[in-house]
């Protein structure tokens, strides 16, 4: 209910700000009129427009047609005004409208008026829509991270609601790596939605804000989680920070050797399915997962990672064979 209330606030305040926009552009069409600076006809027509349609598009447009009937001290006020605002435009054209402040031209003003007030309203509109993908952007992130955090404990959540285990080692294993890695990736999106939208140009922000970009995300997180399980179980990484496989039935026999000396107690819910014992278990079940899904999380979450294990180990590959 708070989100929904948080929502109809920001509706709501959008909405005053047009209103109080449109009385203002009214307030300027009234004094023109009475001033007598330009026919009452056009005047009315801008007028017209006003009560046709409530959008800022409508008032932006009716703000821009207004400058090409106000009188000579109305121009001059607006100008100097208007220019107390291109800070707010980027540097270049800032600094463009800054050169100009000393013009006296008035009909080089009008023009220069003209083309600051677009401007303007060109920086307004794009830090709404800007604002308005970052918070669909947001959303489908989170929707997406909720999802792979469900597929993520779904093994232990079938075991304790349904009593359904995991018989297929293998698959479990590359599960837990896929859904680790959709999880990085996740995490990774939330933490730079920030950074991300401020370096990008309002066509990329609607691109990355869209639900298929960030899925595809997901899939590249997937991939790499599932690409750095196999990186570990064919010892190309090994060390002791890394999970170890067993490989062989004699491994496998001191394996079960050591685990009968542990108590049945020992063993987190999401490992229970290495009492299984088959070949292919992770050598040490009381990190050994643990290690796993962390280098899978850390793969997804980093979109350099696996591209540059992939990178050297190709290079190591290829030096190998020239020697």
């Amino acid at each position: 209910m708070s989100a929904i209330l948080t929502v109809n606030q920001l509706i709501q305040r959008e909405q005053y700000l047009l209103n109080q926009s449109y009385q203002n552009l009214r307030a300027s069409i009234n004094r023109l009129m009475d001033s007598g600076a330009a026919s009452s006809e056009q005047l009315t027509r801008l007028e017209s427009e006003l009560d046709a349609e409530l959008s800022w598009a409508t008032a932006n447009r009716v703000e821009l047609a207004l400058v090409d009937y106000y009188d000579d001290v109305k121009l001059v006020t607006e100008w100097q005004r208007r220019l107390a605002e291109v800070d707010n435009l980027p540097t270049q054209i800032a600094g463009f409208y800054k050169e100009q402040r000393q013009e006296a031209d008035l009909a080089v003003i009008r023009s220069l008026m003209s083309r600051l007030v677009f401007d303007l309203q060109w920086v307004i509109e794009s830090k709404r829509v800007v604002r308005f993908n970052e918070n669909r952007m947001r959303r489908n992130i989170v929707a997406t991270f909720l999802c792979a955090f469900l597929l993520f404990f779904s093994p232990s959540i079938s075991r304790v609601l349904f009593s359904l285990e995991f018989e297929n080692l293998r698959f479990y294993y590359t599960f837990t790596a896929a859904t680790a890695g959709i999880l990085g990736a996740g995490f990774s999106q939330l933490t730079s939605i920030q950074s991300r939208m401020q370096a990008a140009t309002v066509d990329q922000v609607r691109a990355i804000s869209q639900l298929g970009y960030i899925l595809a995300r997901a899939v590249v997180g997937a991939g790499a989680g599932l690409i750095m399980f196999y990186l570990v179980q064919s010892g190309l990484l090994s060390g002791a920070f890394f999970p170890e496989f067993i490989h062989t039935p004699e491994e496998l026999l001191q394996y079960k050797e050591s685990i009968n000396l542990l108590s049945e107690n020992s063993y987190a819910v999401s490992q229970a399915v290495e009492s299984t014992y088959a070949i292919g278990t992770l050598a040490q079940p009381a990190q050994g997962l643990s290690l796993l899904i962390v280098w899978c999380l850390l793969a997804g979450f980093s979109e350099k990672m696996i591209p540059g294990i992939l990178t050297s180990k190709a290079k190591q590959a290829t030096d190998s064979t020239d020697s």
